[in-house]
Parts: C-alpha cells; sequence; structure tokens
C-alpha cells in the first residue's frame, strides 16, 4: 500500500509540474506486446514467455529537447513457462504473472525520436502456476502450483521511440522499451530470480 500511494504521489507530482512548466502536454492510451525471460542462480533451462499490456501514457516536453514520460499500465502481463521432453514423457511448467506498474522516466526528444530512462515499480495484481506431464498414449495429468510471487517489484525502464504526428493535437507514439529487474520475481531467500522484459508499444496521444 505505501508503494502504491508512492506510485501516486509521483504521478500526481508530474502531472502538477506538467502543468506549470510544460510547453506541450500529451496524453492517451498505450497498450504492449511483452517478450519475458527469466533468470535464475544456477538454473540450466530457459524460462520464456509473451504477454500483452494495457494502460496509458503522459508524454511532457518542457522544451524541444528535456521533458518526462510515464508509463502506467493498468494490466502488465508477465508469462513464463519450460518444456522438457524425456523419452516419451514432456513436462511443462506455466507461470502466469500480471501487474499493475508505474514508470515515470527522464525524456530526450529530437524532433519526434525519443530516448527514455527511469525507475519502474510493479504491484502484483495475480498470479499462478501449473506443471503438466504429457505420455504418449496417456491423459495428461495437470497440477496446480502455488509459487510465492513477490507482491511488489522494481526494476528501471529504458526505451526509446517514435511520435508520428498525425496532426497539431494528436500524435502515434511507437516505442521499444527494457525493463531491466532489481528485485526477485519469487519470494526465494537466498536464490536470485528475475524477470527481463522486451516491449514493443503503440499508443494514441492527445494534446491537452
Amino acid at each position: 500500500m505505501k508503494i502504491l500511494k508512492a506510485a501516486l504521489i509521483i504521478t500526481i507530482f508530474t502531472l502538477f509540474t506538467g502543468n506549470v512548466f510544460a510547453q506541450r502536454i500529451m496524453l492517451g492510451p498505450r497498450v504492449t506486446g511483452n517478450y519475458n525471460t527469466f533468470n535464475q542462480k544456477n538454473l540450466t533451462v530457459s524460462y520464456n514467455g509473451i504477454g500483452i499490456g494495457a494502460g496509458g501514457q503522459l508524454d511532457i516536453l518542457f522544451n524541444r529537447t528535456i521533458g518526462i514520460m510515464v508509463n502506467v499500465n493498468a494490466f502488465d502481463m508477465k508469462n513464463i513457462s519450460n518444456s522438457t521432453t524425456t523419452n516419451n514423457t514432456t513436462t511443462d511448467f506455466d507461470y502466469t504473472l500480471s501487474y499493475a506498474t508505474i514508470e515515470p522516466m527522464f525524456q530526450a526528444n529530437f524532433s519526434g525520436f525519443f530516448m527514455t530512462a527511469g525507475p519502474s515499480v510493479g504491484i502484483k495484481l495475480a498470479g499462478s502456476g501449473e506443471r503438466t506431464i504429457s505420455t504418449t498414449g496417456q491423459t495428461p495429468q495437470v497440477t496446480p502450483l502455488t509459487p510465492a510471487f513477490k507482491s511488489t517489484v522494481f526494476g528501471i525502464t529504458l526505451g526509446t521511440g517514435y511520435n508520428i504526428r498525425v496532426s497539431p493535437d494528436m500524435a502515434i507514439g511507437t516505442d521499444f522499451m527494457v525493463n531491466i529487474p532489481l528485485s526477485d520475481t519469487f519470494d526465494a531467500p537466498g536464490t536470485k530470480n528475475t524477470i527481463l522484459s522486451l516491449k514493443l508499444g503503440a499508443s494514441l496521444k492527445f494534446r491537452i
């Protein structure tokens, strides 16, 4: 709850600062496609997966070059899975995670092309897992898992993108962003584990 309050304070402060000092403010919905890679110390198999995200983007410029950009993701999916086959038996592990995330970032803009960097805070909305064992000629055995996911995750978001101007008051934004984790995904003391996310995003922004 304290983290969520802090995120709201950052957003309100950003809006206030933008209204006072901004040369240009744009706001609109944003969607993403995510590719996620799980990393854990001494892990010999790979876990990865895809997901989607939906939320909004606040784009503020204080002058022609310097500004801030805030991504608020109401839903940010970071699924991962792994499949191994031995003889005639395949074992699949699937984990489904979703977060509400906020990413307040510094922005450098060059005639529509922009680069961003800043912190990321994610609050877990849901998390589940299951193991499926499939043997040739037999019914697959599905076992629900109850992994101990962290309720809050932290990271750094780096990105680049381009705003396509549609009209004086509207633009289509495209971006590629990387979320570099700073905290563990699973609550496993002594075992470092994280999810790296690559995101392709698109936004429709209106001048306010």
